[in-house]
């Protein structure tokens, strides 16, 4: 019954650990998508709604994960707030790590194209989500 509780108090907050995780991981898969020219040209070539697939894309494979790796042994309608927080903060903390090492590297110019940058953070957020949190949930 106490493991019980431990479990579904750990669930409740993203720790500055879990945090140092998302960030690290994501930057496994996405420091080396970021330095390619595919990705910088993609950044350029897509639609709209394939920015907005990417997007939606990314945000599923870390409820997937998120939901595997721990709310699924409870009931998710009384937890359905701290869940869906949970996946936005960590799709936010590896967004903004994709848009830091772009930023860094000269190839998100925020300020100068922001439309640009944003669709080269998609593109990158996409394997970053799946390291980041995957290196989040392994402990």
């Amino acid at each position: 019954m106490k493991e019980a509780m431990d479990k579904k108090k750990m669930l409740h907050h993203i720790h500055p650990e879990d945090v140092v995780q998302l960030v690290f991981g994501a930057l496994i898969f996405g420091i080396p998508a970021a330095y390619t020219q595919e990705t910088w040209d993609l950044g350029t070539q897509l639609h709209f709604v394939n920015y907005l697939f990417l997007f939606l894309l990314s945000i599923l494979l870390i409820a997937l994960i998120i939901f595997h790796a721990g709310y699924n042994r409870h009931n998710i309608k009384t937890l359905e707030h701290l869940y869906t927080r949970r996946v936005l903060l960590s799709y936010m903390f590896i967004f903004l790590s994709c848009t830091t090492f772009l930023v860094l590297i000269g190839k998100a110019p925020w300020f100068i194209d922001p439309l640009l940058a944003l669709q080269r953070t998609i593109i990158i957020s996409v394997p970053a989500s799946i390291s980041g949190i995957t290196a989040d949930i392994i402990r």
